[in-house]
C-alpha cells in the first residue's frame, strides 16, 4: 500500500467516526417527564390566612395552582449576556411574601447583572424594592419619592 492509500483510509475512517459518535450519542431516550426531578424550589406560605404556593426555578417566580398549573409571575430583568441564577431566595410574614433574585453574567465574579427584591400579599401582583421604596409596576421603576417631587413642580 502507498502513502495515498494509507492517507484515504484515515480520511475515511475519520469521516465514519464524524457521523456515528453523533448518532451514538442521541440514541439514549429520554427520561418521561413524570420522571424527571423538578428543579425548581417550592416554597409554601400563608398570608393573611391564604396559603400561597410558588416555585422559584431559574430566577423566576412561578405561582402554583391547586392543580399544579404554574404561571409565571416574576423574572429578573433581561440580560443581553450569557448568565447563571445565582440567588433566588424567598421568606414571608403574616403580611408579605419576599423574594430576592439575582443573575450573575458568566465568567464574572461576584453577584449579579440582574438582580431585586419584590414583595406580594398574593404571589400574583408584586411591588419591587428601588432606591428603598416599593414601586408598583407601571411606576417607570421610580420611587414614590420622585412621584412627589413631580407633583411638587407642577
Amino acid at each position: 500500500m502507498t502513502d495515498e492509500d494509507f492517507s484515504a483510509m484515515r480520511s475515511l475512517n475519520r469521516g465514519a467516526l464524524c457521523l456515528a459518535v453523533p448518532q451514538l450519542t442521541a440514541c439514549q431516550a429520554d427520561d418521561p417527564p413524570a420522571a424527571r426531578p423538578d428543579p425548581a424550589v417550592h416554597y409554601h406560605a400563608a398570608i393573611g390566612g391564604t396559603p400561597v404556593h410558588l416555585a422559584l426555578d431559574d430566577c423566576a417566580v412561578f405561582f402554583v395552582a391547586p392543580d399544579g398549573g404554574r404561571e409565571k409571575v416574576l423574572e429578573t430583568d433581561f440580560y443581553p449576556m450569557l448568565s447563571a441564577c445565582q440567588v433566588q431566595t424567598a421568606s414571608a410574614d403574616s403580611e408579605h411574601i419576599t423574594v430576592e433574585l439575582g443573575r450573575m453574567a458568566l465568567g464574572a465574579g461576584g453577584c449579579c447583572a440582574t438582580e431585586g427584591t419584590w414583595r406580594s400579599r398574593d404571589g400574583r401582583n408584586w411591588e419591587r424594592r428601588v432606591a428603598g421604596q416599593w414601586v408598583k409596576p407601571g411606576q417607570g421603576g421610580r420611587g414614590q419619592a420622585a412621584s412627589r417631587r413631580e407633583r411638587s413642580t407642577k
